[in-house]
């Protein structure tokens, strides 16, 4: 009966990625914000141990994805993918209920990770095509994932300081079935109209791609470290559960405005100079986490983090669809997640859980804070040699 009802939907390609992304960043916002939170509380797994488990997901967003987006552009598969690694990411979240120990999580954990490693440059690539084909703003639909996060975070929140984490990844499963749904909906260019050619390594002979592919990597470490660890620092500052939420609804929220506004902050800053712009915020905010001394200061902070996020999210995926031939737009995408929620906490996620079990966050903030400065050395280097300008 759903599937009938969503086939019958009349949707424009503009309500259609805003609806897809509405719907998918919903259900991850169901339990994605308190995964962590539920692993040392619940389950009593340490910083250390959590942060292995936070490795996964990268690994198989460096591993996995990249190659399974590269595999789908060039057979025409992307829309097929797209859905059977929603079922099976369903289908693992379900199983999240059941381990009590860290090995028990090591199996579901992994599945997880494999699950979801293709979905986010699939899905974005998909949209962003349809953007610059329809000539619609990207970031006018993107937002609407975010207002979706922010709105279920803060009720998960709430629901789950009165009902515990028991129910929750069943209530992530059935909020994701609609977004299954309406993949069938989504665009896909035939695999002749896109011309697939030569190798996906060309990408990286391109100085711009080459540059924004290092500056995901080095804002990934930044802003990873705010939402593996913000929801455990919170707790440590004597936030509840509410707050946990709360904290990454509001972050969230403020995405909306900024992703409303980056069609005309690009036209006015131009995109290198947005995400020059955006790179200073998520500087700001990080160090922000770090000198945090209580709940209310950590809410201004990921407050501060959301319009950088927002921001620095659209201007890239932007740029990189930008610089990047139709034929392997998906790939782009999934090499700049590979470098932003792969490479990035793959390379930080255990050495940082170590570093906040022993010094806290206030040192490891700041050591992940000052990434982003570095992206923003880099950005005024790719200004000065023009690696940025539109090809």
């Amino acid at each position: 009966m759903l599937t009938r009802r969503i086939d019958r939907l009349a949707l424009s390609p503009l309500g259609l990625g805003s609806l897809f992304y509405w719907f998918y960043w919903s259900f991850v916002a169901v339990y994605d914000p308190f995964l962590n939170v539920y692993l040392a509380d619940d389950r009593g797994l340490s910083g250390f141990e959590i942060g292995i488990l936070a490795a996964f997901g990268p690994l198989a967003a460096l591993l996995l994805g990249p190659f399974l987006s590269a595999v789908a552009d060039q057979r025409g598969w992307r829309l097929r993918l797209l859905q059977w690694a929603l079922i099976g990411w369903i289908v693992a979240l379900l199983l999240l209920r059941w381990p009590q120990s860290f090995w028990g999580f090591v199996p579901v954990m992994v599945m997880v990770a494999v699950f979801r490693s293709p979905t986010s440059p699939i899905g974005d690539g998909l949209i962003a095509e349809m953007a610059a084909t329809r000539h619609l703003s990207y970031g006018a639909m993107r937002l609407w994932g975010s207002l979706g996060f922010a709105i279920v975070s803060i009720l998960g929140g709430m629901a789950w300081q009165q009902l515990g984490y028991g129910p929750m990844f069943f209530v992530a499963a059935v909020t994701a079935v609609p977004c299954v749904l309406l993949i069938t909906r989504l665009e896909e260019k035939p695999v002749q109209e896109r011309q697939p050619s030569g190798s996906a390594w060309e990408l990286l002979r391109d100085p711009g791609l080459l540059t924004l592919f290092t500056i995901a990597f080095l804002g990934g470490v930044s802003l990873i470290s705010t939402f593996i660890f913000g929801g455990i620092f919170m707790a440590h500052l004597g936030g509840s559960r509410f707050y946990v939420g709360l904290m990454f609804g509001l972050s969230a929220l403020a995405e909306v405005p900024i992703m409303l506004a980056s069609d005309k902050i690009m036209r006015r800053l131009t995109p290198p100079g947005t995400m020059l712009l955006a790179l200073v915020v998520i500087a700001a905010s990080v160090y922000g986490y770090a000198l945090s001394h209580s709940p209310n200061i950590l809410l201004a902070a990921a407050i501060l983090k959301g319009v950088g996020y927002g921001l620095f999210f659209v201007t890239i995926v932007h740029l990189i669809n930008q610089r990047t031939p139709d034929a392997w737009k998906s790939t782009a995408q999934a090499i700049m997640g590979a470098c932003f929620v792969g490479l990035a906490p793959l390379f930080t996620s255990a050495l940082t859980g170590y570093i906040f079990d022993v010094w806290g966050g206030l040192v490891m903030f700041t050591i992940t804070a000052t990434f982003s400065v570095v992206g923003i050395a880099l950005m005024v280097l790719a200004l000065a040699r023009r690696w940025l300008n539109p090809r």
